[in-house]
């Protein structure tokens, strides 16, 4: 991303109350900064964030070649690569998809940028092909519905992890999040009929923060991970 573009962004994520990390829809909401998902063909925005990734549900052996080509060159002016990753209750072959997610994060490598991951029971390798790649643009596991221990592991081994609708009605992800460091976490609406607001206030609740403290500590989540880094080899926060 451009120098101008890096701190319009910037402005747009400190300045907001809402950082979404994840839709697939402009927002609505004018308090909210959001990386809205694109799929491959699919046209950038003309000011909106986004990230462009092959999702796993729809790689296909004979347009492989093609959408990688368009992940890359669309993913030049995205906020990161994704939602790319593993799926091992989808029908697609595992093997594929490990062909399509290791090609996409070497397009992330290359333009150093942070990866959206969709993981489904498919923790250990995901985390082996982290630890195979050495520095990188963070990576950060969407839509997290895992338990205790995984969360862990993802952790410590420098993953971010996003939640989303799943906090409304699952009492054991709440536990979960009071868990995990606070420099690790964003949340998202994905592609669900609810704002993000909501997914605020249930995980300000749950970490018995201020709505005001934790909008805070995602936006500065959202700055280091996305607009500060540039093409640095800054490790994430612990903290």
């Amino acid at each position: 991303m451009r120098n101008w573009k890096r701190k319009l962004a910037q402005e747009a994520i400190l300045t907001k109350r809402y950082f979404n990390l994840h839709r697939h829809s402009p927002a609505k909401d004018l308090e909210e900064t959001a990386i809205i998902n694109l799929f491959p063909a699919d046209s950038p925005p003309q000011k909106d964030l986004y990230s462009v990734g092959l999702h796993p549900w729809h790689v296909y052996e004979d347009t492989l070649e093609r959408d990688l080509a368009l992940v890359e060159e669309k993913g030049a002016g995205a906020a990161a690569i994704g939602e790319c990753g593993l799926d091992r209750a989808c029908k697609v072959p595992f093997d594929l998809q490990m062909q399509a997610f290791r090609a996409q994060i070497g397009i992330a490598k290359k333009l150093s940028k942070p990866l959206l991951i969709h993981c489904v029971r498919a923790y250990p390798e995901l985390i082996t092909e982290k630890n195979r790649r050495g520095n990188m643009a963070p990576w950060i596991v969407h839509g997290y519905r895992g338990n205790a221990e995984t969360a862990s592991q993802l952790i410590n081994h420098g993953f971010y992890i996003s939640f989303g609708e799943a906090l409304l009605d699952d009492g054991k992800l709440c536990g979960l999040l009071r868990e995990i460091p606070c420099g690790r976490i964003f949340l998202e609406t994905d592609d669900k009929a609810i704002g993000i607001r909501e997914v605020y206030e249930k995980a300000a609740s749950a970490m018995n923060l201020s709505f005001d403290m934790l909008s805070t500590r995602i936006s500065e989540n959202a700055s280091r991970v996305f607009v500060i880094r540039g093409n640095s080899k800054e490790q994430p926060s612990r903290a």
